[in-house]
């Protein structure tokens, strides 16, 4: 049985060795793919928050600031989540566009979710990270994929990070090492802005920080939905090409036959030098992060 999603109520893990490589390259085929539509939302969310954000500073109003933060919570929640429903689409039937006024609407659907969602990683994250920093880093992780599982499975928001985690284990190592990549790459995209926003005025600044954010913020969403998709589906691909659709179950019992794409999995990476390193971030993982 499944939801409007398209995703089973809880889908079945796969235990798989993700390769964190060939999850970077899916979120750049992702990224190329859906260009047009991520900037559109990014610069929706992201031009309307550095508004507030900006009219919060030059007006030294406490209520703006306020107002600010919460629109960063709730929209960065929608960006993920309207990204997440457009992928999903194109995972089932390559021709299944979402525009974004549907992938938003539909984020929004579960808009509450996803915000309570973002709420309790957030403060959990944050209370790790002030600890010893390596509790911070070990539920970043094993919440990596809980925006996606908000949106396209059943359960409520603590439902989502309870099964964020129990999909991310025995992998925390590789999606350790996608978020850590993604950080990076996105830091790099975003130095040039930096620049123009330490020099430029109040106008300057807005124009560099919604473009940094709009450019980068949907990178970092496609990762995390393609390392979900990797651990529920992995003998198919993320999205599918224009003019190809999955074959389902309904549609052999109708007998009608629809033309998909072979799917090489990932090669198994056991055995290699990364075993115990994986080892160690597991050890880790159940040290700090066993009660969440």
């Amino acid at each position: 049985m499944t939801d409007y999603a398209g995703v089973a109520t809880t889908a079945p893990t796969q235990r798989v060795q993700l390769d964190a490589n060939e999850i970077l390259k899916r979120a750049w085929q992702l990224y190329k793919r859906l260009f047009a539509r991520s900037l559109v939302i990014g610069g929706l969310v992201f031009g309307t928050l550095h508004l507030v954000q900006a009219l919060g500073y030059t007006q030294h109003n406490a209520g703006l600031t306020i107002l600010s933060l919460m629109l960063a919570i709730v929209g960065t929640a929608l960006l993920q989540g309207g990204l997440v429903e457009i992928v999903r689409g194109l995972h089932a039937d390559g021709d299944d566009e979402a525009s974004v006024g549907q992938a938003l609407g539909r984020a929004s659907d579960s808009g509450m979710k996803l915000i309570r969602v973002s709420l309790l990683s957030g403060l959990g994250i944050t209370v790790g990270t002030l600890l010893f920093v390596v509790p911070g880093l070990v539920l970043m992780t094993r919440w990596a994929v809980a925006v996606p599982v908000a949106m396209l499975e059943r359960g409520n928001a603590r439902d989502a990070l309870r099964r964020s985690r129990e999909m991310v284990d025995g992998n925390g190592w590789e999606v350790f090492k996608v978020l850590f990549a993604v950080g990076f790459l996105t830091g790099i995209a975003r130095i040039p802005f930096l620049f123009v926003e330490a020099h430029a005025g109040l106008l300057g600044w807005w124009v560099a920080a919604t473009l940094a954010s709009m450019l980068t913020a949907p990178y970092a969403a496609h990762a995390l939905t393609a390392v979900y998709y990797e651990l529920v589906d992995p003998q198919r691909p993320v999205i599918l090409d224009p003019g190809h659709r999955w074959q389902s179950v309904w549609d052999e019992q109708a007998g009608v036959t629809v033309e998909t794409e072979e799917y090489e999995s990932p090669v198994d990476a056991e055995g290699s030098i990364l075993d115990e390193y994986e080892r160690r971030f597991d050890q880790h993982e159940q040290h700090w992060g066993g009660g969440t």
